[in-house]
């Protein structure tokens, strides 16, 4: 039950808040799903917004598949380990996010702009799926202890 709960609440959660996020901006009633493809960032929007059922499956899949294995070897490393993999995913996140920002990038916009919005989107994804982990993965400790006391 617990490695089920690794693998769907934290792409949940996390997905939920970027849903919430678009749902609740002055855009979200403009997207459409023609905008998708166009290279701008409200095409990206749309894209979220109407593939979303898609991108939670895929994020199940990297949680089952690479996050929750990964996690349950780093978590028990020792802090210089846990700091190196930390710095390795913001690296990887700005090398995905410049990948990304590329293509959607238009002469409004700078590509660094773009980069920067979709790496702290990516470092945001992951920092709620990690918080969410840690909090699944401490050890329950109980409110009282109820072991008899016993006169020595």
């Amino acid at each position: 039950m617990k490695k089920l709960l690794k693998v769907i609440l934290p792409p949940f959660v996390g997905l939920a808040v970027f849903f919430i996020a678009i749902r609740y901006s002055g855009v979200y009633f403009k997207l459409k799903i023609d905008e998708i493809g166009d290279g701008t960032i409200d095409g990206f929007m749309a894209y979220y917004r109407y593939f979303l059922p898609l991108l939670f499956l895929i994020a199940l899949l990297t949680q089952l598949l690479i996050v929750v294995p990964i996690w349950d070897k780093v978590i028990v490393k020792s802090n210089l380990t846990k700091t190196i993999a930390l710095i390795s995913l913001a690296i990887l996140c700005l090398l995905f996010a410049l990948g990304l920002s590329y293509p959607i990038c238009d002469k409004q916009l700078q590509l660094e702009k773009v980069c920067l919005f979709m790496t702290g989107v990516q470092i945001a994804y992951w920092i709620i799926n990690f918080l969410t982990l840690l909090l699944l993965s401490r050890k329950a400790q109980p409110i009282l202890d109820t072991t008899p006391i016993t006169a020595e």
